[in-house]
């Protein structure tokens, strides 16, 4: 990681929230309940989903925006809103992994969605790290 340019890290995060969005829509639990199949998306399993993905969105929107040299209206680290933005979308799925929701057992969406949004978390706080803070 260290060898990645303060660039890369940042494109590297930024598209990390984005796969975390895609991520949302793949199946998170599913099972064979006496012959028909039952799954669910991380938008039926996450209650207010919808928060988690303007947060992603957010977060990939803050890091593009510095690495393009966009000045933003607000007076906000770019870097440091990405590391919280992009943490309070792992910590939420973090919790789902672990709490289950009884639909069967977890499926690939589920998995995407905890490795996106950690490497998103871990790229967002070492670049807020590099600048300092």
């Amino acid at each position: 990681m260290n060898s990645l340019t303060r660039e890369q890290k940042i494109y590297a995060a930024a598209g990390a929230s984005i796969l975390f969005i895609i991520s949302l829509f793949f199946p998170w639990f599913g099972g064979d309940f006496g012959g028909v199949s039952v799954s669910g998306n991380g938008t039926d399993a996450v209650p207010s989903w919808w928060i988690l993905l303007i947060f992603s969105a957010a977060a990939a929107g803050l890091l593009i925006a510095e690495v393009r040299g966009i000045d933003l209206p607000v007076a906000v680290s770019a870097a440091a809103g990405a590391a919280y933005l992009s943490s309070v979308s792992f910590i939420v799925t973090l919790m789902i992994f672990l709490e289950g929701t009884g639909l069967g057992g977890r499926k690939i969406g589920l998995f995407l969605a905890l490795i996106f949004s950690a490497a998103a978390v871990v790229l967002s706080v070492m670049h807020w790290r590099e600048e300092g803070h």
